[in-house]
Formats: structure tokens, sequence, C-alpha cells
């Protein structure tokens, strides 16, 4: 089952287990150290969008699938360190 499958079946999964001794400092700390790296994937692909000519439709596609999957992985991240409130 991936995080997504985990966060979706059960929305309070990450802050129950954060309430356990230390596990909040720890998921503090992955989620930070996770949005490092995808922030850098979001500004190379927004980068790519403002330079790609608007004919190459396949790369601009792929383009707003990657930005999709970003928006995915920072609403999980999100609710994984409680900045924002779960459906």
């Amino acid at each position: 089952m991936s995080v997504a499958q985990v966060a979706a079946a059960n929305p309070t999964f990450f802050r129950e287990e954060a309430t356990r001794p230390g596990a909040g400092q720890i998921l503090l700390d992955l989620t930070h150290d996770l949005r490092q790296p995808l922030s850098a994937i979001e500004a190379i692909t927004y980068y790519l969008e403002m330079t790609i000519p608007g004919e190459l439709t396949e790369a601009r596609n792929l383009l707003g699938r990657v930005q999709k999957l970003l928006e995915n992985a920072d609403e999980i991240l999100a609710r994984a360190d409680g900045s924002r409130p779960t459906h």
C-alpha cells in the first residue's frame, strides 16, 4: 500500500502516529526533508514550462502530469505534518 493510499484510507493516520513520543519531530523533519527536493523539481518543471515551445504538446502534457504529482505529494506532506487539515 502506498503512502497516498494509507492517507486516503485513514486521513488521521499520520496525526495518530505523530502522537507517539518523539514521532512528531521525526515526522516534521521527514516532511521538511522531502519538501526540499520536491521544491527543486517544482522549480525545474516551472522553468521547463516557460521555455518549452507550445507546439511540443507531448512535453507540455508530461510537465502537467509532473505538476499534478507534485501537488499530490504536497497534499500528502501537508496532511502528515498537520499544516493543512484533512478533508
